[in-house]
């Protein structure tokens, strides 16, 4: 088994693994509502707001077919409210009202849930998010600047309920735009993170990807791009002068809102697994980076394969090898 395990191409399988084409039919059933939550919206909202335009994962293109939903961003024209915890609220109430006895609708931290119950022969509930904003002065909202002000529900990010943050969430997903070899290092991550249950921020991880291959010259090999990344993560995430700003709001450092202790967490947990993978990558690859079993590549064949003699036994708990 040791001998024959290619780690590239099990990382290659596991990206493979988690693509959306995989539920291309439950993806396009998602799409159909979401784009139903916009014609609702642009209805609703015809004078008072600009086109709505999607973000997140899916607009990154770094979504992968473990758990993911749809954002959509609705900016409005400074005049349609003096506030915006009126804002925020006012969209809160259209949706309860529009799909009462259809889905469930919640505050979150700066966008508005949408979840409609698990029909039959669907893969999970349909989740669409809603992220209301308005633009930063009467009529600055357009080609040269998409920024807006979003309404805080909740502390989060190092901001305080009722508060605002700023952002320009067309710059955020201009600047992965044509990454594709970060993309890929962005998905192992979110796929580490999604299949152990971290709670990282995607977005954080995302910046300090990008961040770590802005000078690099380094071998192609996938497996070598993963340890980079994560070895310059495990190296600078508690660094004091280390910062991660949003490209939507130069004055957001992500940094400043992590706690130390999640800063530390982090560190520790890329250094046991950096050192788990180099001694044995047969057995922690697989184990930290599993494929998706449903659409797993040479299905029952090879490192898979669960009743082969050379079948690898994982550890329980995440402990240093050896």
């Amino acid at each position: 088994m040791t001998m024959n395990f290619d780690s590239n191409q099990h990382l290659k399988d596991v990206l493979d693994s988690h693509k959306m084409r995989h539920i291309q039919d439950f993806n396009e059933k998602v799409l159909a509502k979401k784009n139903e939550i916009v014609d609702e919206l642009k209805a609703y909202y015809s004078t008072q707001a600009y086109p709505c335009f999607n973000s997140g994962s899916m607009a990154k293109h770094t979504a992968i077919n473990l758990k993911f939903d749809y954002d959509i961003v609705l900016p409005f024209k400074y005049t349609a409210f003096k506030r915006l915890e009126d804002m925020f609220e006012g969209v809160f109430s259209f949706l309860s009202e529009r799909y009462k006895d259809k889905a469930t609708v919640r505050k979150q931290k700066v966008s508005i849930g949408i979840e409609f119950p698990q029909a039959l022969g669907d893969r999970s509930p349909i989740s669409i998010d809603v992220v209301p904003g308005r633009e930063m002065s009467e009529g600055s909202y357009g080609k040269d600047s998409k920024a807006l002000n979003l309404y805080c529900n909740e502390d989060a990010w190092g901001e305080k309920k009722g508060s605002f943050q700023k952002t320009d969430i067309s710059k955020q997903i201009d600047h992965i735009r044509g990454r594709k070899e970060e993309r890929q290092i962005i998905r192992l991550l979110k796929i580490w993170k999604k299949s152990w249950g971290k709670d990282y921020k995607s977005f954080m991880l995302e910046l300090a990807c990008i961040k770590a291959f802005e000078n690099y010259a380094g071998s192609s090999s996938l497996r070598d791009r993963l340890v980079f990344a994560m070895e310059y993560i495990r190296d600078n995430i508690t660094s004091s002068s280390f910062h991660l700003y949003d490209p939507g709001n130069s004055g957001n450092d992500l940094m400043a809102s992590m706690e130390v202790s999640k800063k530390e967490q982090l560190e520790s947990e890329f250094r046991t697994m950096l050192i788990n993978i180099d001694q044995s990558p047969h057995v922690f690859l697989p184990y930290y980076f599993p494929v998706n079993k449903e659409f797993a590549p040479n299905k029952g064949d090879g490192y898979q394969r669960k009743d082969s003699a050379d079948a690898v036994s994982y550890p329980r708990s995440i402990q240093r090898f050896g």
